[in-house]
């Protein structure tokens, strides 16, 4: 059953490019790296290799997300980078062990650092990354801190050799749909999670590459969310047909996960809004919007109460600015 395009999609584009990468080069490059996670099938032509952990740190040494692979008939893309350029490597070896593909692209789903910090690597591999024009903004704005920071977290030595890429414009991608991978649909359902978010979604699989936008039994971090953008999305990808669904972090899900998504984002906008409307200052809102359903969720305690902060103020920031509209003269 094909996806319903035109209700859909809106903004979704068909879009390839070939790019020359040796991957037997690759394992030559990287003979020392040690290589510990593992790569799952999860469909004909798709893998993922998942993620450590929910939150960046020295044990993980900041592996959190999950990588895709989509092999096609000519090329293979891989979903997001990585953070770090040994992240990036441990990511091109373990490729290497299930495809023997020569031409490869990277799609980043989101311009942060857990998705796009092995970007500058890969171009060094011989394999082109392309992301949202405003995720590579958000990228070159802040990266550079972000690593700064990581050698903090994980050291210098896990660090090393990583940069800022500047990955092409998604929209330079070939856009045809009889091409050598038409099979591969990127969803921009414009700025959800964050500036510049976007999906993947393999036709013949249905799996779904997700990014942050889906998550289910651990709390997301809404602080430069649009809501509405994000929780108008999710509804559109109830009509979708899917498989499996790998979110950024954590275990494969169901698609019953968009529905956990929306619960949350929905109550968490419902609770503060009431907050706000009954005058509450923003400490009391951050203490008595308490959501118990949710309390069992993975970073529940890290993350709730930041949560009510930041849509405590952007609904504030949404009052003042319809206030300070001009008023219009009949």
């Amino acid at each position: 059953m094909q996806p319903k395009k035109k209700k859909f999609f809106g903004g979704v584009k068909r879009k390839f490019n070939l790019v020359k990468c040796r991957v037997l080069v690759v394992t030559l490059i990287f003979p020392f790296c040690t290589v510990s996670a593992e790569i799952l099938k999860l469909e004909q032509n798709v893998w993922t290799l998942l993620g450590d952990g929910y939150s960046i740190n020295a044990d993980n040494k900041g592996r959190v997300t999950n990588i895709g692979y989509i092999e096609t008939k000519e090329s293979g893309i891989i979903v997001n980078t990585g953070i770090s350029h040994n992240h990036a490597k441990q990511i091109m070896l373990k490729i290497s062990e299930i495809s023997n593909k020569k031409k490869l692209n990277a799609i980043i789903t989101e311009g942060t650092q857990k998705f796009a910090l092995g970007a500058l690597s890969f171009e060094k591999f011989g394999v082109k990354t392309y992301a949202h024009p405003r995720a590579t903004s958000q990228m070159a704005q802040r990266c550079i801190y972000c690593i700064q920071y990581l050698e903090e977290a994980l050291g210098k030595e896990e660090m090393e050799y990583t940069g800022v890429d500047s990955p092409r414009n998604i929209n330079l991608l070939d856009l045809t749909s009889h091409g050598s991978m038409s099979d591969v649909i990127v969803i921009d359902h414009g700025d959800t999670k964050s500036s510049g978010s976007i999906m993947v979604y393999h036709t013949p699989s249905a799996v779904l590459f997700a990014g942050d936008i889906v998550f289910s039994r651990v709390v997301p971090n809404i602080k430069e969310s649009n809501l509405v953008q994000w929780k108008r999305s999710l509804k559109l990808l109830r009509e979708l047909p899917i498989s499996v669904i790998i979110s950024g972090v954590g275990p494969k899900l169901k698609k019953s996960a968009i529905d956990d998504s929306l619960d949350y984002l929905e109550a968490l906008d419902v609770a503060t809004k009431r907050l706000y409307e009954e005058n509450q200052d923003l400490l009391s809102a951050t203490k008595n919007a308490d959501l118990p359903q949710f309390s069992n969720w993975s970073l529940y305690n890290e993350r709730h109460s930041n949560n009510v902060m930041y849509r405590y103020l952007q609904i504030e920031e949404d009052e003042l600015t319809i206030k300070q509209q001009p008023e219009i003269q009949n």
